[in-house]
């Protein structure tokens, strides 16, 4: 009996490591690196090379799904799980825009003169077709019927019996946590503002451009006169429009420029500024910005932290956007590595474990 219930123990405790083996590995985003010129995959736990390099581009991961884009832009796609299998192929059109949100995929059909544009599924199974996908996030899709904008909103388990309908006398952005922007042409000149799912107007269209989403409950504004500032949600002027340029607050900080570029807070003191040759390129990300310094015609690329300090000096001739749990994907030397502020450069050959590659 003793013997037995070691078995069955034994067994429970085999059938619960394999479970929570796999939703780890659903739950793990593999981290994105380009190596000889294409983007491969690697676990970020086991440091282990999942996919080798050998697409284009990869979306950023989305509800543990990826899309690998093999040629140009568009053209074949595949959709790739988080173990780094290839699940499911499709072609759209090509140089057409990608998207990957929530676990579903966007393409265009203009085989045999039937045009239209869908999404998959992880299966390769068609979810969603339309006429037209004018533009998508991971919140909502924007269709049109007639002369209203169809927002239909959706989730990892598909789209939502909720949409909403606004007319066409304004271009429009998909919603984020509650409000998309909005353009209108007024005396020829392109206008935005910012509107509410209940269709109220919460920003109205006078400013020159807005940032495209509320960060930390603020939103950059430019005015007519091409000065930068912070507006609150209620259209309120948190720091007055006198910047040159203006990158979202992090929570903390934000980059501010004025005749050169410093780094401020809400109330505007100074934590640090900058010659005039260094350039704040970017949002902060995990407390990280990237900045460039232009000397003698040459420029170079490195990341500061919300202090001023740099956390890696200007020595690397790209860095590329959107990092993944952490690790930026730059060239140094003409030579792709990665970046992590905890672990600094990192040399791919070095670090990585390619023996298991698929």
């Amino acid at each position: 009996m003793k013997k037995i219930f070691i078995l069955c123990l034994s067994l429970l405790f085999i059938s619960c490591a394999k479970h929570n083996a796999t939703e780890s590995l659903i739950n793990c985003s593999p981290v994105r690196f380009v190596h000889d010129q294409k983007y491969g995959l690697f676990n970020p736990n086991t440091e282990e090379v999942i996919l080798y390099p050998r697409y284009t581009y990869i979306e950023p991961f989305s509800n543990g799904y990826g899309l690998g884009i093999l040629g140009d832009e568009g053209d074949v796609c595949e959709i790739i799980d988080a173990s780094g299998n290839i699940l499911y192929s499709y072609k759209t059109e090509p140089l057409s825009h990608t998207y990957c949100y929530n676990g579903f995929f966007y393409y265009v059909n203009d085989s045999n003169d039937n045009y239209y544009h869908g999404l998959y599924n992880y299966k390769g199974k068609q979810v969603f077709k339309s006429d037209f996908i004018y533009s998508m996030n991971n919140e909502c899709i924007i269709t049109k019927e007639k002369s209203n904008y169809v927002f239909l909103f959706f989730d990892s388990k598909g789209i939502k019996q909720k949409k909403l309908l606004l007319p066409d006398s304004y271009s429009y952005e998909p919603f984020s946590n509650g409000f998309a922007r909005f353009s209108v042409l007024n005396n020829d000149k392109k206008v935005f503002g910012m509107i509410k799912t209940d269709k109220t107007i919460a920003i109205p269209p006078k400013y020159k451009n807005l940032g495209t989403e509320f960060k930390e409950g603020f939103l950059i504004a430019e005015n007519e006169n091409s000065l930068y500032g912070l507006l609150n949600k209620e259209g309120d002027w948190i720091i007055q429009p006198k910047y040159e340029q203006l990158f979202n607050y992090s929570g903390k900080v934000l980059s501010a420029k004025l005749k050169n570029w410093n780094i401020i807070d809400l109330k505007e003191k100074i934590i640090k500024s900058f010659p005039g040759n260094l350039t704040v390129l970017s949002d902060f990300f995990d407390n990280v910005a990237i900045f460039s310094i232009t000397i003698d015609g040459s420029t170079k690329y490195g990341f500061l932290n919300t202090q001023g300090d740099f956390v890696l000096d200007n020595i690397c001739e790209k860095i590329l956007p959107n990092p993944d749990k952490g690790y930026w994907r730059v060239l140094v030397d003409n030579k792709w590595m990665l970046f992590k502020e905890d672990e600094g450069l990192i040399n791919l050959e070095e670090y990585l474990d390619f023996s298991k590659a698929k």
